[in-house]
């Protein structure tokens, strides 16, 4: 009997090892199998992190352009000389540059707030020929020119000459119109003094050509025939053909004919 006991007793142990192995053996396998996807999402995240950091590379690459770039187009509309400014399609202010304040006294902020401050500040005479402009400029495909005067904010009259044209996104569609103005009141004023100067010299010219041509004069009496065949006097024709003014007197020959015998 303990012979056959042993001998079951043995038989149980066996086959309990040889299910701990197997369970062992499985133990294994699915550790095997975690290790071998740990390592597979190891690697795969070594290619993602490489990626990542490309494209955050890359990212901060055209970060960096296009920061550069704005920097560049700030550079240039920025500190333009000139009122440079952006009207979009439906008549809204895009941009104003600084120099705004430069020429009217109004701030950049002001005439984003109102794209129709140009015209609020606009000479009283020209306020019709901006705003006929304006219209116009919204239709037209060309570029176009005006000359107008504004009243600045310290009230001074200053001359302004306005240039703008349409401007296109690269498909095509229509973005507003860009357009410069620029201070151009001393050339006005110099304009206006050469023209006052012309003037005076055509003027100062037709009183000199008025003596500079053929005067018919009276071999005795002296007197000069006029356009509409008088005589008169020399003087009186000189003076009234000139600015010349005339006094009487007696020269040393005369005077010795008319008092020889006294």
């Amino acid at each position: 009997m303990n012979d056959k006991a042993s001998h079951k007793e043995l038989e149980r142990r066996v086959k309990e090892l040889e299910e701990e192995t197997v369970r062992r053996k499985r133990t294994e396998e699915e550790l095997r199998e975690s290790s071998r996807r740990l390592q597979l999402a190891y690697d795969q995240s070594i290619v993602y992190a490489q990626h990542l950091n490309e494209e955050i590379g890359e990212r901060k690459l055209m970060e960096e352009a296009l920061q550069e770039s704005e920097e560049r187009f700030r550079t240039v509309a920025d500190f333009a000389y000139d009122w440079e400014y952006w009207i979009g399609p439906e008549g809204e202010s895009v941009y104003v540059s600084p120099s705004c304040e430069r020429i009217t006294g109004y701030r950049q902020d002001e005439f984003q707030k109102n794209p129709r401050l140009i015209e609020d500040i606009s000479h009283a005479d020209d306020r019709k020929l901006i705003a006929d402009h304006l219209r116009l400029e919204m239709e037209s495909k060309e570029a176009l020119s005006l000359d107008f005067r504004v009243i600045t904010r310290s009230g001074e009259e200053r001359w302004v000459a306005h240039v703008c044209q349409p401007v296109y996104g690269t498909d095509g569609r229509l973005l507003g119109r860009r357009a410069t103005n620029r201070d151009i009141t001393k050339r006005k004023r110099a304009e206006e003094e050469l023209e006052k100067l012309v003037r005076e010299l055509q003027d100062a010219l037709a009183k000199v050509r008025t003596l500079s041509g053929l005067l018919p004069i009276c071999a005795s009496c002296k007197k000069i025939r006029d356009d509409q065949g008088y005589w008169t006097q020399l003087e009186a024709y000189i003076r009234d053909h000139s600015e010349a003014e005339f006094s009487h007197s007696i020269c040393p020959e005369c005077r010795k004919k008319m008092y020889a015998d006294s």
